[in-house]
């Protein structure tokens, strides 16, 4: 009796571990790799534009969660169309709709276009909200 003990990833596997055999043990130490990135000056981003961008790559992303994904942020937006926004608010909004949207699946497939995207609002949100950016693998 044959069988298959092959490995088939549909797209990106960084950081994982993968066997397969009988009784197998492995013993593994992974270290994930944060990539350093330089933010744009805060008024060279236009924060609605920016806020749309991830609201049409999070809807991609869809699971269980769009519906607070949606609202979350059209919350960020709604403070972003004020005249004088609060960043915190903004930020507190990004960051429930980017937790959301991490719990599905197809959320790691997304984050190579959602970088730059986040990078730009972090830069105007400030050094309150650079921990935003380790969602995507990203650091200042």
């Amino acid at each position: 009796m044959t069988s298959d003990r092959s490995v088939k990833v549909g797209r990106d596997a960084l950081a994982n571990v993968v066997t397969t055999g009988d009784r197998n043990a492995v013993d593994a130490n992974i270290e994930a790799k944060v990539m350093n990135v330089s933010l744009p000056r805060p008024d060279e981003v236009n924060l609605t534009d920016e806020l749309a961008k991830i609201k049409v790559i999070l809807k991609r992303v869809g699971g269980e969660h769009a519906a607070k994904v949606g609202r979350a942020l059209e919350d960020a937006n709604d403070e972003a169309k004020k005249k004088e926004p609060n960043k915190d608010e903004i930020g507190a909004a990004l960051s429930r709709a980017l937790e959301y949207a991490r719990k599905v699946n197809s959320f790691a497939e997304e984050t190579g276009e959602l970088a730059p995207r986040l990078t730009n609002v972090v830069a105007w949100l400030g050094s309150n909200w650079y921990k935003l950016l380790s969602i995507v693998g990203l650091a200042v």
